[in-house]
């Protein structure tokens, strides 16, 4: 018989987990239980009433006397319906205090089983019972306790699921649709979430003086709540642009309202920098990994930090640094999901497996496409990674942005390129430092 039982609850749970959006699923869950218990339980009717403000009314009714039944409602203040909300299931017979043979005659004239569903309005799911021996009732109390709690995983299940598509629509929208122009450059950037959302952003704008911004921020952890902090920094960065703030000043603001924000166990790594026409770079570098500049000639040059990261300490002074893009040379800036992914599981006494994907690798991958456009540099690396890490998922999320100077030979007045990867099709498929910092 316990076999028999939970083979049914097993078909009734994977009928809860097909089914899309509350409603539906406790329909399904309603005509499943009629259907699948009926015989071993007695259960005859089954019927699920939505919350009111002061009632629950009756939206779907199986067996018994049917569909008439449909929008006759239940007073919240109905002795039985009080004890179900503080109960949430309970086995209901003429016996049960507070019981109303007449009210109750409108709905049944069995006994019956009932639960409570709390969600944004509750339910309530019964169901009447021709038969009430003791086994009986024990199995039907066992089912209902099993069902209430994977109704309940559900419905948690769906509003984090919710919860993910409002934050990875809010982080898409940020992403700029197309990377600024600017001439005798080449622009391309792409960013794989490790989540259905992830702590990276990166960003890019024209400024009024015919230069442009590029970011790269990188909030601790992945998921929702880096999400919505990467998202704060992106704001913060276009806010202080619009109102032409230094980009020291717009750090310091943009730390103190990290560091107010409340999550104090969490923090943003952030580079950001001007670059102009000339190739000249000004930028501030808040612990994030150094951006590298390649050069034909095979030397590489750090950007390393200019600071701490950003929301530990509220009061940080954050300086700016300076390095030249001369033509012909790449700018990578990328977060560290890239650099740390780990590589295919490979046999243990293997002596030449490494424990990440790292700088190097990076670095040479690069190298064998600087002569290329900026958006084939960007999936070289991309691919590396990804092969080096084989059929695995990103393990955090990263994040590349690449800057390529043309060749003198190659720009002509008037070329601009900027090209950027979505999210989708990326699913698919340290600094020289020139000068003295002010």
């Amino acid at each position: 018989m316990y076999k028999r039982l939970y083979r049914n609850i097993e078909q009734l749970l994977r009928q809860i987990d097909d089914a899309v959006g509350t409603e539906d699923m406790l329909r399904t869950t309603v005509r499943g239980i009629v259907a699948t218990c009926a015989e071993a339980y007695g259960i005859e009717s089954g019927r699920l009433y939505r919350e009111r403000h002061d009632d629950y009314v009756l939206i779907e009714s199986i067996g018994g006397l049917g569909a008439r039944l449909v929008g006759k409602t239940v007073d919240k203040n109905y002795p039985v319906v009080e004890a179900l909300q503080r109960e949430h299931v309970a086995l209901i017979s003429r016996d049960y205090p507070g019981f109303d043979p007449e009210l109750e005659a409108q709905f049944t004239e069995l006994d019956y089983a009932a639960m409570l569903v709390e969600a944004s309005p509750s339910y309530i799911l019964s169901f009447g019972v021709r038969r009430t021996d003791a086994d009986t009732e024990e199995n039907l109390q066992l089912i209902l306790e099993t069902i209430r709690t994977a109704v309940g995983l559900k419905l948690r299940q769906n509003v984090l699921e919710s919860q993910l598509r409002q934050a990875q629509t809010i982080q898409l929208s940020l992403l700029p649709r197309e990377l600024p122009q600017l001439p005798g450059f080449e622009l391309a950037a792409a960013t794989f979430p490790a989540d259905e959302v992830g702590g990276d952003i990166y960003d890019a704008q024209p400024t009024e003086f015919g230069s442009i911004t590029v970011a790269v921020a990188d909030a601790s952890g992945h998921g929702l709540p880096a999400a919505l902090q990467a998202r704060d920094v992106i704001t913060g960065l276009r806010m202080g642009m619009a109102r032409d703030y230094k980009i020291t000043a717009t750090i310091r603001r943009l730390n103190r309202v990290i560091n107010a924000s409340g999550l104090s166990s969490r923090f943003v790594s952030l580079f950001y920098a001007e670059i102009e026409a000339t190739g000249s770079v000004i930028y501030v570098n808040c612990g994030h990994c150094a951006p590298l500049i390649l050069n034909a000639e095979g030397d590489v040059f750090e950007l390393p930090s200019t600071g701490p990261v950003l929301g530990p300490l509220a009061d940080m002074a954050y300086r700016r640094s300076f390095a030249q893009l001369r033509p012909g040379e790449v700018l990578l800036v990328y977060s560290d999901g890239l650099t740390e992914r780990k590589p295919a599981p490979a046999p243990a006494a293997d002596p030449e497996a490494t424990a990440e994907f790292g700088v190097e690798r990076l670095i040479e991958a690069a190298r064998l496409h600087l002569a290329r456009p900026a958006a084939e540099i960007l999936a070289a690396i991309v691919t590396a990674a990804r092969d080096f890490g084989g059929a695995e998922p990103w393990e955090d999320d990263a994040t590349l942005f690449v800057v390529r100077r043309l060749p003198a030979e190659q720009f002509k007045p008037g070329r601009t390129l900027g090209q950027v990867l979505s999210l989708d099709q990326a699913r698919q498929g340290a600094a020289r430092r020139r000068g003295d910092p002010a």
